[in-house]
């Protein structure tokens, strides 16, 4: 009999529980409605972040290219490497891509040849226009990149030739190739070395004396034509970082 009840009252416990547990699941608030993914997490800046605008000074040696004339060469002949400086200011509207203005001035070496007759020589050259740059990485300690420029530029020498001191210049629409591997010193700072091949189409050229100056002919006339450089360039990054 004992055991009749015992069993009477466990199946009547879990009734009750099972009562309780269908009710609060019948009074229980709905689950919440997710409506999409949460946002990512917003990432940190790039380390070494590109900038809009770069500024940018550089030291060079330069080495003349010359053609040989038919009758005349003493001036070619005579040229040497030389140093010089260059400034760059660009406009970076995407991490690959620049477009500015840049300016080299040379003063190249003169050493006239034994028996040439000049004396008290100097040299020089110059190239100005538009440059662009193409850009490798978008962030990053190194900064590789390639550039191409046009404008005008020029070889020009001075000597004296008996009693009077004349200077021979050639100079013309100039293109340029080159290209660079700078690092980041700072976040706002680059140094590194670079090289750059400049070649120009004579347009004009004339030997000038104190008052006067004349065509000359390239075909019999040694000249510049051009000079390549290497050089050591500090550029200075401004803009937020992109």
């Amino acid at each position: 009999m004992a055991r009749i009840v015992a069993a009477w009252l466990a199946s009547g416990s879990f009734s009750l529980i099972a009562r309780a547990e269908s009710a609060r699941a019948e009074h229980a608030p709905p689950p919440a409605i997710v409506q999409g993914a949460p946002p990512p997490p917003e990432l940190p800046p790039p380390e070494y972040a590109r900038r809009p605008f770069e500024l940018t000074a550089e030291l060079l040696l330069g080495l003349p290219d010359c053609v040989v004339g038919s009758s005349y060469n003493q001036r070619s002949n005579s040229i040497a490497a030389g140093p010089g400086f260059g400034a760059t200011a660009l406009w970076r509207p995407s991490a690959y891509f620049a477009i500015g203005a840049t300016v080299n001035a040379l003063s190249f070496g003169f050493r006239p040849a034994d028996g040439a007759q000049l004396s008290q020589g100097s040299a020089d050259g110059h190239f100005w226009g538009l440059l662009t740059r193409l850009y490798f990485l978008d962030h990053g300690l190194v900064e590789p990149y390639l550039e191409l420029g046009m404008g005008s530029a020029g070889v020009a020498t001075r000597a004296q030739e008996g009693d009077a001191e004349y200077r021979e210049n050639s100079a013309g629409l100039a293109f340029r190739v080159g290209g660079a591997v700078e690092l980041y010193l700072g976040r706002q700072v680059r140094l590194g070395p670079a090289f750059d091949w400049t070649r120009f189409s004579v347009q004009q050229m004339s030997r000038c004396g104190q008052s006067s100056c004349v065509d000359l002919d390239p075909a019999s006339d040694g000249h510049g034509i051009g000079f390549s450089s290497v050089s050591l360039r500090l550029s200075v990054l401004l803009g937020p970082g992109s």
